[in-house]
């Protein structure tokens, strides 16, 4: 999202949206719609500087595919402060869709807590592509206890033609110190399909903690979670399997002198199903690099990058044609990525990217063949007014065992948020991505973009 303070009382602001519509199903019934959609709005808002602000906003789709509908759209909205503990605000909008509202509450208890409730109705197709009328209420509250220890809770409630029923969360952040912080959250409901009857019972448990002093920060997220799903297979006949998950995170900063800086992530997930070891999925994403930016000389910056990828997908994710993902990827990738400061209107850039990487189309019994990949990018940014930067990328993307290559272009338009962030928006002309893990080729179209800067 990019926005642009007029005075004290106005602003305006814009936004664009992508989303991509898949239907698991084994059978895919006719009436369903599959596909990409990309909307974009504007966003007018007026802050009284008193107990009101006001907002009216347009929303038009500027790309669709498939069987997607378009959601063009117009809306008003706004907040009123009833006393200086409690404010509501609203949203009402219609369009191509149906009429959409949304009402909330905010009220802080005491200067330690607060409590809330919100209600959203809308008429949008869920995430399976059926057009559904659903309603969420929320409720909950966020409280303070001390200087170091917060806490908050949520009861959460569907309800509509889609799957129906109560999700309770709990969590608490802990930060003893400037140093350390820690965080719990408990997660656990029931959702119930009203055509089968069918339920997914889910449990889940959260632990988080963080790290940073001087040059080193750390952060690690360990979640455990356990799904217990119902399959209706007629009228009379209902099966049941149980799906427990493991997921890690974790990051890594540490600044190893002025010029150099080391960066890392690696991201673990483990599922098993109990309907045997076709159904599980493993996932791992390891990454290391180096950032390099000479204090005597900022004007250029160098981020060196080696990733590990390996992916044995579920079951339950599926291709393009609607069929189990069955295959098994592991890549090694290497990559390089630099620009240089030629003045202080234009900065060029370039990278290289080279994966070497199996992939296996059989799960129980993998023969992996090669699937390597060159990537070469060549890029110009013009900083053409006060943090309003444009891009133009001209990409290039070899595949000698497919004895194949694609080429073209990309532009896009970022402003400076700050010293550390850029805000963008795009078009990609090639259906290639620069990220060389993914091997789908769906990349075309808009994109938004946020880049973080060291």
């Amino acid at each position: 999202m990019l926005g642009y303070r007029l005075n004290d009382h106005w602003r305006l602001s814009s936004g664009v949206r992508t989303d991509s519509r898949e239907d698991f199903s084994e059978v895919v019934a006719a009436t369903q719609t599959q596909g990409d959609r990309t909307d974009m709005a504007v966003e007018a808002s007026y802050d009284s500087g008193e107990n009101w602000s006001a907002y009216g906003f347009v929303q038009n789709t500027m790309e669709v595919t498939g069987t997607r509908e378009e959601n063009n759209r117009v809306g008003l909205g706004g907040a009123y402060r009833v006393s200086d503990r409690l404010t509501m605000d609203s949203e009402l909008s219609s369009g191509d869709t149906g009429m959409a509202a949304r009402l909330g509450t905010d009220l802080l208890v005491s200067d330690r807590t607060s409590v809330y409730l919100n209600y959203t109705l809308d008429n949008e197709r869920s995430d399976t592509g059926v057009r559904a009328r659903k309603g969420n209420m929320s409720t909950g509250f966020r409280s303070r206890y001390s200087d170091t220890l917060s806490m908050y809770g949520e009861e959460r409630y569907s309800h509509g033609d889609i799957s129906t029923g109560l999700t309770h969360a709990l969590g608490m952040d802990l930060a003893p110190n400037d140093r350390w912080t820690y965080g719990t959250t408990v997660e656990a409901g029931t959702l119930e399909d009203p055509r089968t009857g069918a339920k997914t019972e889910r449990n889940a448990l959260g632990f988080n903690m963080g790290y940073s002093l001087d040059t080193i920060r750390l952060a690690t997220a360990l979640e455990y979670r356990t799904d217990i799903i119902e399959t209706a297979l007629d009228e009379e006949t209902v099966t049941e399997s149980e799906r427990d998950t493991w997921l890690l995170k974790n990051t890594l900063s540490y600044q190893l002198n002025p010029d150099w800086r080391l960066v890392g992530k690696l991201n673990y997930s483990d599922s098993k199903s109990s309907q045997g070891e076709f159904y599980d999925g493993k996932f791992t994403e390891a990454v290391m690099g180096y950032a390099y930016r000479p204090v005597n000389h900022d004007r250029l910056n160098t981020l060196l990058k080696y990733t590990y990828f390996y992916n044995v997908p579920t079951q339950d994710q599926v291709t393009v044609e609607n069929t189990s993902a069955e295959f098994i990827q592991k890549s090694h990738i290497f990559s390089v990525d630099t620009s240089y400061d030629l003045t202080r209107r234009w900065t060029l850039g370039a990278k290289y990217a080279y994966r070497l990487g199996q992939l296996s189309l059989d799960r129980e019994d993998p023969e992996f063949f090669d699937s390597r990949a060159s990537l070469y990018v060549l890029r110009a940014d013009w900083h053409f007014v006060k943090r309003w930067d444009l891009l133009i990328e001209g990409r290039l993307l070899d595949l000698p065992d497919a004895q194949d290559s694609k080429s073209g272009a990309l532009i896009g338009l970022y402003r400076h948020i700050g010293d550390h962030l850029k805000l963008g928006v795009g078009y990609n002309f090639t259906d290639f991505s620069d990220d060389l893990t993914q091997l789908d080729y769906d990349s075309q179209g808009v994109f938004v973009n946020i880049i973080g800067k060291l």
